[in-house]
């Protein structure tokens, strides 16, 4: 642990990933999508379930200095919130519209954390378990949001809005372990609608509420559940594994990027599943 016994960065490479820069750490998660729309009722639209496999290594050396790079990729499936099977198309409930269901596969999902970071723990009233939280507010400009107005039938504004909240819990007796592998995460995302659901000027947003735990030291790929290995083995082979190295030179990967960067695909092949074979 820090020697200023304080939960900075290296104990964040502990937590999340693993005190091995070459080790990979999976995460699974699964929960529920709902829907939120103005004077309307919430509705639960999806179930879903997904993984992630990252490394991290604390840098010295590039721009910005002393931070803990990590890189990896991540999956999750929009699935049947009354069967949990995996969807190919969805029938949007405000525009009567079947669609095809852009699953999400980002590739890479790479960022550089401040070594300094202080993550506060709070110990249960039992001192047998130990939670922390993070917290991610996104805005920035709408990949989505061009001159010729291409993508306004998907998503018409002009900055994207969302937030990623994690929870992440372990046994308290764990905490000066070299990698922690007994991780418990709760995980709330809030966002825009996806550009698939075709929601185009629509107000509203979904809530991800998910739950989730870490694959203990030397899991692979094939310690998922079975629609996660399926997929893999099937055509999304590249999620087997973490990029090799973080690169700075390479923008991370997101739902509305992807989307843009297979727009042709998505418009002239409405039978087409996805994601897309890696």
């Amino acid at each position: 642990m820090d020697s200023d016994n304080s939960f900075g960065g290296e104990f964040l490479q502990r937590l999340r990933y693993s005190a091995d820069p070459n080790s990979e750490t999976f995460f699974e998660w699964s929960g529920s999508v709902f829907a939120f729309l103005p004077n309307q009722p919430p509705k639960k639209i999806f179930e879903c379930v997904g993984m992630n496999v990252s490394k991290a290594i604390h840098s010295k050396e590039q721009s910005p200095k002393d931070v803990l790079e990590v890189t990896g990729r991540e999956l999750t499936y929009y699935l049947d919130p009354i069967t949990r099977k995996k969807l190919t198309h969805w029938v949007n409930p405000w525009t009567n519209e079947c669609l095809p269901v852009v699953h999400i596969a980002n590739n890479p999902v790479q960022m550089a954390l401040p070594w300094a970071i202080k993550l506060e723990p709070k110990h249960n009233f039992l001192g047998t378990s130990t939670t922390f939280t993070t917290e991610i507010p996104l805005f920035y400009p709408n990949p989505l949001s061009t001159k010729d107005k291409k993508f306004n039938p998907y998503d018409s504004r002009n900055m994207y809005q969302a937030g990623e909240f994690f929870t992440f819990t372990c046994p308290t007796k764990e905490l000066n372990e070299t990698t922690i592998d007994d991780v418990q995460v709760n995980w709330t995302r809030i966002s825009l609608f996806p550009p698939f659901m075709k929601m185009g000027t629509s107000e509203g947003y979904l809530i991800y509420h998910c739950t989730g735990s870490k694959l203990p030291h030397g899991s692979t790929y094939k310690d998922l559940g079975p629609l996660l290995v399926e997929e893999i083995e099937k055509k999304m082979n590249a999620y087997s594994h973490s990029p090799a190295a973080y690169d700075p030179m390479i923008k991370s990967v997101s739902s509305w990027t992807y989307f843009k960067d297979n727009f042709e695909t998505y418009k002239n092949d409405q039978e087409i599943e996805w994601p897309l074979p890696n």
